[in-house]
């Protein structure tokens, strides 16, 4: 595999699985300034890291997997740390997509070379965006995904998510490098997108909750069903906890 650059001093590798691939469903490792943005999940092929470090955007095994093998010092947050020290068990189709990931010692940190860990919880209480406020630039790990993304597990926190995006819309980053969308053309624009979707949809379904609906009806008039990602992950990645956490009382 050959590192790919793509702008602002950013190059990228594209991660996936035999599993993963056959799904659609794969993960970017950025490097920058000798730093490794994410290492990928285990099961993916082995690259050579070529960098001085590995910082993580959160503890899901697709973004902190691969870490044991890269023979590199480890950054993350406190509660990072804290998860890949003892990874809990996986259910089994993260497994077969992605591998159970092996116990990893994390040094905590605030700040590592250029980038500096901004908290931005959201389907994962220790995500953090990585930000280079010298560039305008920041690498964004799961907070952005898509505009219209509407997968959620059932620990899916929304008032969190919506905070995350204001914290990162006020620093109006230049350049956005999403984990798993890649490169995000026009940040600003994308990002209030996303936070204008979801306050849209959470009106809609806080409307449907008041009419009496159950989110499983609210489920079919907000979205028309049920993703087929849902039945792959057992109910654990699906559209109807999104819709749950939408129509939750403020």
């Amino acid at each position: 595999m050959v590192w790919r650059p793509i702008g602002d001093g950013v190059e990228a590798l594209y991660l996936t699985t035999p599993v993963g691939r056959w799904v659609g469903y794969g993960v970017y490792v950025y490097r920058y300034r000798g730093l490794l943005v994410d290492t990928g999940p285990p099961k993916a092929r082995p690259f050579a890291p070529e960098a001085e470090a590995a910082l993580l955007t959160h503890a899901h095994e697709d973004h902190a997997g691969g870490a044991f093998r890269l023979g590199l010092p480890v950054y993350g947050s406190a509660l990072t740390a804290a998860l890949v020290a003892a990874p809990k068990p996986l259910r089994l189709y993260r497994r077969l997509v992605w591998g159970s990931p092996r116990p990893l010692r994390v040094e905590v940190a605030e700040r590592v070379g250029p980038l500096y860990f901004l908290p931005t919880p959201d389907h994962a209480p220790d995500h953090a965006a990585l930000y280079d406020p010298e560039a305008d630039l920041l690498f964004g790990g799961d907070l952005f995904l898509g505009v219209k993304a509407s997968l959620a597990t059932p620990g899916f926190d929304l008032p969190a998510l919506l905070e995350s995006l204001q914290r990162v819309l006020a620093l109006r980053p230049r350049a956005f490098y999403c984990a798993h969308a890649g490169p995000v053309e026009a940040p600003l624009k994308a990002l209030q997108a996303k936070r204008d979707f979801l306050e849209a949809k959470r009106e809609e379904a806080q409307r449907l909750r008041a009419q009496g609906l159950t989110p499983e009806e609210a489920l079919k008039r907000l979205f028309g069903g049920e993703s087929p990602l849902a039945y792959l992950s057992g109910g654990e990645m699906s559209r109807l906890a999104f819709v749950k956490a939408l129509m939750m009382k403020e």
